[in-house]
């Protein structure tokens, strides 16, 4: 009798640690701390800058056959706060802006979500969620700004495509529709031939280059706190032509 109390006893506190585990790490889980909304991992935001996967970008869309021009960095200003674009591939289908991270972990979230959501392992027992902004409304903004420096080229059609380097675990890869792309940079290669070829050629030789001419002309900007927005800095340019 005495041993069977024990064993309930002990059955009930070990019933009590899983319950209390499954409970802490569900807590870690769900926790949204605002001050790590941001577009770094969850290392990154403590001890680093964002990590890119843009000179991959760079390299991929450098093969895409047809004439074309890679703009890298291109600096633009939204609702007064300064951005940055990671690649704009300016082709003969269209301009294509890339956002290109290089994070780690499981990353979900959906076209239609504000902030998606990367989820890191800390241990066997924890885990760590960190929120950053959308890579496709980013994309979006961006394209925003294009229209209004090319205010005289309305018909220009635009595509977004938000590529992840290969140490992440993609929820929705390979999710699209005609003109939006979530995919993983191994990816790139065959979906930007796929999307080449089945667009029609909109822009003529000269017109890129004439794009490209005026997104290196940028007057500078102040932000909402006053501040220069940095616009007049000059991007980095890649040029090619096949």
């Amino acid at each position: 009798m005495w041993l069977g109390n024990q064993e309930d006893r002990m059955l009930s506190v070990l019933c009590l640690i899983l319950v209390s585990v499954y409970l802490y790490r569900h807590h870690l889980y769900n926790k949204l701390d605002r001050q790590k909304l941001s577009h770094s991992s969850y290392y990154d935001v403590s001890f680093g800058g964002e990590r890119k996967c843009s000179d991959e970008v760079v390299r991929i869309l450098k093969d895409v056959g047809g004439y074309k021009k890679i703009v890298v960095n291109w600096h633009y200003c939204e609702n007064g706060e300064p951005s940055c674009a990671d690649v704009i591939l300016l082709h003969e289908t269209g301009i294509y802006v890339v956002e290109a991270k290089d994070y780690q972990g499981w990353i979900s979230g959906e076209p239609e979500d504000e902030y998606w959501v990367q989820t890191l392992c800390g241990s066997q027992l924890t885990s760590y969620k960190n929120y950053f902004y959308n890579p496709l409304m980013k994309n979006s903004s961006c394209i925003r700004s294009l229209q209004k420096e090319l205010p005289d080229m309305k018909w220009l059609p635009f595509f977004s495509m938000a590529v992840f380097g290969n140490q992440c675990e993609l929820e929705n890869a390979g999710l699209s529709d005609n003109t939006s792309k979530i995919i993983l940079v191994r990816q790139l290669s065959y979906t930007i031939y796929g999307m080449v070829r089945s667009a029609r050629k909109f822009l003529a030789p000269q017109v890129i280059d004439e794009i490209y001419d005026r997104l290196q002309v940028l007057p500078s900007a102040k932000t909402a706190e006053g501040k220069y927005s940095g616009l007049d800095k000059k991007p980095d340019f890649y040029y090619s032509k096949k």
